[in-house]
């Protein structure tokens, strides 16, 4: 990516518009286990500087309600490479069915249909349009459900009470929450909703019809009944980004993307979460991995934090995608097993040359075929009219889950395979099966039941992510009669506080005749490994067909499921459904339902704290308290018992205590305040905050990040002291210090610096300042770190010199000094009159000594 800045009429010296690099060059090695690391973002974003609104949404105009005779939208999807060639064919064939599909055809457990797992506790309506696909997507939060959809004009989105199944308001489009940009004009749908539980606030996204923007919305809390500030940020990327699937992660909303800016490489993005809750500018950092082999069409699924526990400290960002050797390696491939690929986004907001992705990481699973109806087409499963449907079967699904469990991590996804494998299958071709798995990682001991593969046992088990289980799930719907086997593709798949598993999907038939239709099923974390326990249930039995042609064969895109923040155990679905009364131009309809396990839960607590980090500074023996940090607490599956807040045991030097210490059975908030001395560690401290309520503990981990002293003066890094002919548009550097939490950066044309060109302020080591710097000038500047203590003193006065560099209103007089090796014929056509923001972009292809000078 190269930044580029306007020129301004009649501003003489100005900042010419030649183009900068915005990165360092990415450095791929190998480490000593095989393993690789790709360092360095390949490309920074300019910072997007949000825009706000405050609204209601009962003030947002309603958008236009599907009506008969609507024509239907079609979204395409992006192909790279060409989709028509042919399927590769294995050097080693692959003969029979799934391996794992009979575990699951064959199991008759005792907790099959258990408790009331099968009645669903609400079952919406939602909002339908006739856009083809219509992209179902949406989240619960603690207290409303929002969904959205494609449709014209793009994303519409619905919000229900989630204790009554009622509509909160109209229907509203993504791009009215935040006025003004192409955001606001050109929203085109593909959208994504999320509920950060961390921070306790909703995410809504879009990607636009002009330009390459991913718009990004966030509220201002969890309440979308009350008035929000909508915070919306507009990131410009270097190709289109098509099907953007995000995940919400500490340090980043990670991203990925069907985007083909690298030849031969998709994208992993990370945008800066910290800076987009605070409302700042915000960058976005892109790296890329290679394409596989057989697939036009491919995307890297981010994994999405379910529960307000977080991954362990500066747990890089998780991303994952399934490898069919006989698709994309036909050369080499193992005809008895394919595999899973996780790779870590490690993202440096301060220094972006240090981000890097590690992997992938490989996990040997059970053989599974991607080839439905080969490797790109949209048509796979039949209706009843005979009409397919797209089998969607190049990524893991959306979302791919990370749970953080008090004994283990664990990751749940899900993705199409063909129950068919090759010759002499017992199965009709291209019939599809969902191919579920769960990834652990954490100490507990090893299951005697584990799946093993020939005797096989992760030596790595305890030290990183492990392979726990995998099932292909497609129970035969006449037991005995292949030939009457459903599709049952598209799945929503999410794990609960428990570690319990909930499963949606998509299930269609041509004869005896299914039309596409919604079902659940689910398994309990202790039930035997590779099969759903809970039998299969009725979300909505579909009705028509989606008509016939081009447009008729897009399915879904994807479905989304959610578990409830509040009690950690009720599953949110929402998916795509037939239902030709309620829409009679293409069937297409949605339904939004919860369910769960019935054990789940328990008698608990749950403890909701939207910050759960402090600072102070505390200089001498006298304890020095931090503002304090609201702390709710609710009971959860029937526990009627007084809760006891208590610290016990806290770091050296630091205190706690929470007002009130005890809160009654219903539950209620306290102030907790966290102080310190100087005898505490500096730097951050972990407090465990310890909640008794009759049999149940429950604990919450807080920060008291603890400084003595106001910071160190910082050494400057670059420009370096002297320097000349530096551009107008420099990035400045400083190295780290101790105990700094920001950095204050001022330029100056005077070394007395009484006045300044720019001050700032900036959390990270780097600055690149918005606007140009004078041309042929002295530039004197000085950084100095700041912390809870106060600002330190400034680092040494440094200074260099800019270049002399040209941009000027038309006939108005310059030098006229040509460069050597470039042509002296510049020709802008199309500009006449008053320009008042023109941007040109400078190639220069020959070595050269001295300053460019450019004539308009």
């Amino acid at each position: 990516m190269y930044r580029t800045r306007p020129c301004k009429a009649g501003i003489v010296l100005a900042a010419i518009c030649v183009a900068m690099p915005a990165t360092a060059a990415t450095l791929e090695t190998t480490r000593a286990d095989g393993v690789t690391v790709r360092q360095g973002a390949e490309w920074v974003s300019p910072p997007s500087h949000p825009a706000t609104n405050r609204v209601h949404i009962s003030e947002l105009p309603a958008a236009r309600a599907w009506k008969p005779g609507d024509p239907i939208i079609e979204v395409p999807r992006q192909f790279y490479g060409d989709p028509n060639a042919p399927s590769p064919i294995p050097v080693n064939p692959v003969f029979g069915d799934d391996p794992l599909a009979a575990r699951q055809r064959n199991f008759r457990g005792p907790e099959r249909g258990a408790g009331n797992f099968g009645t669903p506790i609400r079952n919406i309506e939602g909002v339908r349009t006739t856009a083809s696909p219509n992209d179902p997507t949406g989240d619960v939060g603690t207290l409303q459900y929002v969904m959205a959809i494609n449709a014209s004009g793009g994303s519409q989105v619905a919000v229900y009470d989630k204790d009554t199944g009622n509509q909160v308001g109209a229907t509203f489009t993504m791009a009215s929450l935040v006025a003004g940009g192409t955001c606001a004009t050109s929203g085109a749908g593909d959208p994504i909703v999320l509920f950060d539980e961390l921070a306790n606030r909703w995410v809504l996204t879009e990607f636009t019809g002009t330009g390459n923007l991913l718009c990004v919305y966030l509220s201002s809390s969890d309440d979308l009944s009350q008035t929000q500030t909508w915070t919306r940020y507009a990131f410009n990327f270097p190709a289109f980004p098509d099907y953007p699937k995000y995940g919400v992660w500490p340090q980043a909303y990670f991203v990925g993307a069907n985007e083909n800016g690298t030849s031969g490489r998709r994208p992993f993005y990370a945008m800066d979460r910290a800076k987009m809750l605070a409302g700042q500018p915000a960058t976005v950092q892109r790296l890329t991995i290679p394409n596989l082999a057989g697939f036009g069409f491919q995307m890297a699924q981010p994994a999405d934090l379910f529960g307000t526990t977080p991954p362990p400290l500066d747990a890089p960002g998780i991303f994952m995608r399934h490898r069919d050797d006989e698709a994309h390696n036909a050369g080499s491939n193992n005809p008895n097993g394919d595999f899973l690929e996780l790779f870590e986004f490690n993202v440096d907001w301060t220094t972006p040359a240090n981000s890097a992705i590690v992997g992938p990481f490989t996990f040997p699973v059970a053989e599974f075929s991607s080839n439905l109806n080969g490797l790109s087409a949209f048509q796979a499963f039949p209706q009843p009219n005979g009409q397919r449907l797209d089998p969607l079967r190049e990524t893991v699904m959306h979302r791919l889950v990370y749970r953080r469990l008090p004994n283990y991590e664990v990751l749940v996804g899900n993705l199409v395979t063909d129950l068919y494998l090759g010759p002499s299958s017992t199965y009709p071709d291209d019939t599809g099966a969902i191919r579920w798995f769960e990834l652990r990682r954490g100490p507990e001991p090893l299951p005697s039941d584990v799946l093993l593969r020939d005797g096989f046992e992760d030596p790595s088990f305890g030290l990183g992510w492990r392979l726990h289980q995998e099932g292909t799930y497609a129970p035969e719907d006449v037991p005995g009669v292949p030939a009457d086997q459903a599709d049952r593709w598209m799945g929503g798949i999410g794990v609960d506080q428990d570690g319990n598993i909930g499963m949606a999907f998509n299930v269609v038939r041509q004869t005896p005749a299914i039309s596409a239709s919604l079902r659940y099923t689910g398994r309990l974390a202790n039930d035997p490994l590779g099969v759903m326990t809970q039998g299969e249930h009725v979300i909505a039995s579909g009705t028509g067909v989606t008509g016939t042609g081009t447009a008729a064969q897009r399915w879904g895109d994807y479905n989304d499921m959610g578990v409830d923040p509040v009690d950690g155990c009720t599953f949110w679905f929402v998916g795509n459904y037939a239902n030709s009364t309620l829409n009679p131009s293409n069937a297409r309809a949605n339904k939004v339902v919860a369910f769960r396990h019935p054990t789940c839960g328990g008698p608990g607590v749950a403890i909701s704290a939207p910050v759960t980090t402090a600072s102070v500074c505390a200089p001498s023996p006298t304890t020095v308290n931090a503002a304090p940090l609201a702390v709710t607490l609710t009971p959860t599956g029937g526990l009627n018992e007084t809760m006891a807040i208590s610290f016990p045991a806290t770091p050296t030097g630091v205190s706690a205590n929470a007002t009130p210490a005890s809160l009654p059975e219903a539950g209620g908030t306290t102030q907790v305040t966290l102080g310190a001395n100087n005898t505490a560690t500096t730097g951050p401290n972990t407090v465990t905050m310890q909640v008794v309520a009759g049999p149940v503990t429950a604990t919450r981990d807080f920060t008291l990040n603890v400084q003595t002293a106001s910071p160190a003066a910082p050494a400057l890094t670059t420009p370096a002291d002297g320097a000349t002919g530096v551009s107008t548009s420099p990035t400045f550097t400083w190295g780290v210090v101790s105990g700094a939490t920001s950095y204050t950066i001022e330029a100056s044309t005077s070394n007395t610096f009484g006045t300044t060109i720019f001050s700032e302020t900036v959390t990270g080591t780097s600055f690149t300042p918005s606007s140009a710097l004078p041309s042929a000038t002295e530039i004197f500047w000085r950084v100095r770190a700041n912390n809870v203590c106060g600002p330190g003193a400034f680092s040494t006065i440094r200074s260099f010199t800019t270049a002399a560099e040209y941009c000027r209103a038309p006939n108005l007089a310059i030098p006229d000094n040509n460069l050597t090796g470039v042509s002296d014929n510049l020709v802008i056509t199309g500009a006449s009159g008053n320009v008042t923001n023109l941007d040109v972009r400078v190639n220069i292809t020959h070595t050269y000594v001295g300053d460019l000078r450019l004539r308009l």
